[in-house]
């Protein structure tokens, strides 16, 4: 009997587990991007560098944008030479409790050009095809960098008035 269930235990360790992996176009609030924060703009933005890999330049460019505004709400900016630590908008667990908001806010744009609302809040990137040390070939694709400016405390008090963050003065 002993045999029997080490026998079953061994073949269940042994056995592929896959994760659920997101459907192609969808939001990931786990999304893989590294960010370099470059400054502080003027009237509440946040100016940055992101880095995100995709299959070609312009899907990169795209989805270096949606990750801009996802970095903001869930993960926060770190800190730089320039500036402070920012903290995420969203509290962790946001991303599932809101999925279907989050879904439809940050859509990528479909080539008739419509998408999701948080195109609104990027300000200003450098949306021209990067190229040198700012589009590295990689074995599924591109990873592409842009500067991008974040209109921060109005993508703040969107998610507020929508019900997802607290206000600042709500107290703790």
């Amino acid at each position: 009997m002993k045999r029997l269930l080490l026998l079953v235990i061994t073949v269940l360790m042994f056995l592929p587990v896959e994760a659920k992996k997101p459907k192609k176009g969808s939001f990931n609030a786990n999304a893989n991007y590294e960010v370099q924060v470059l400054g502080v703009g003027q009237d509440g933005t946040k100016v940055f560098r992101i880095w995100t890999t995709a299959a070609n330049v312009n899907d990169a460019i795209a989805e270096a944008k949606r990750n801009a505004i996802a970095v903001c709400l869930f993960r926060g900016l770190p800190g730089s030479g320039f500036t402070n630590q920012t903290p995420a908008i969203c509290k962790s667990g946001d991303d599932v409790k809101h999925q279907a908001f989050f879904d439809e806010f940050l859509k990528l744009p479909k080539k008739d050009g419509t998408g999701g609302a948080y195109l609104r809040f990027v300000n200003r990137t450098t949306d021209e095809p990067p190229s040198g040390q700012f589009r590295i070939k990689v074995k599924k694709g591109y990873k592409v960098a842009i500067d991008v400016q974040v209109r921060y405390n109005d993508l703040r008090k969107y998610m507020e008035e929508q019900g997802i963050a607290k206000s600042l003065d709500s107290g703790f």
